[in-house]
């Protein structure tokens, strides 16, 4: 007797394309195909606006000295590493130009999928991370991140078809500043029930002929 698994890998099939249409979504200081840069790049998918001085956004990595070295900065991985809004961590804070910067990153949506993804990530920010932006509008309930330790986020509605915005603030009124994101897009936990459920209910038992 075999059991036949069709309908089950179909939804699992349908659930894993709810998030392949989200494009475009990268970690920070990563290139296009998501290797870490080495320190200093510019950061291709994250920049800093709306700030008289500021707009790239260069990666800093442990190499590089502290704060990251000496653990001040959570260390960097072969999955993200920081970003700053100058080349070099070891800058002193000028007031009124350093204190408050917003990074944004943008992302694409497949129109139709806009109610069936969401973003699951976590951020970490020097002095401090206090908020969250998806397409202009805060996100509710985001804690304020830190420069020692991940702060997770989820983002589960908001999103439109076409291009999306992320943004994040920072502030910061002791040297040195940064910001570091790692953030993944996953199915609408209800739509994965759902198909799951929708799966299940199609799993056949098929018998072997003699």
């Amino acid at each position: 007797m075999v059991y036949r698994f069709s309908g089950l890998l179909a939804a699992l099939l349908l659930a894993g394309s709810a998030s392949a249409q989200v494009s475009g979504l990268f970690n920070t200081g990563v290139d296009a195909a998501g290797n870490p840069l080495t320190g200093y790049q510019a950061d291709p998918h994250y920049l800093i606006v709306g700030h008289p001085v500021f707009g790239t956004a260069y990666a800093s990595r442990a190499a590089d000295g502290p704060p990251i070295s000496d653990g001040a900065w959570l260390g960097d991985t072969a999955l993200s590493s920081w970003i700053n809004p100058v080349v070099g961590t070891g800058f002193t804070d000028q007031p009124g130009i350093t204190d408050a910067l917003r990074y944004e990153t943008h992302f694409q949506v497949q129109a139709g999928f806009e109610a069936q993804v969401q973003l699951s990530g976590r951020w970490a920010a020097d002095d401090s991370g206090l908020r969250l932006w998806l397409n202009g509008v805060q996100v509710a309930g985001v804690p304020v991140a830190q420069a020692d330790a991940w702060q997770a986020f989820t983002i589960t509605s908001g999103f439109v078809a076409g291009d999306n915005v992320l943004a994040f603030d920072t502030l910061s009124t002791q040297s040195p500043t940064g910001l570091r994101v790692e953030v993944t897009a996953v199915p609408e936990p209800g739509g994965l029930a759902l198909m799951l459920a929708g799966g299940l209910l199609v799993l056949r038992r098929v018998r072997r002929p003699a």
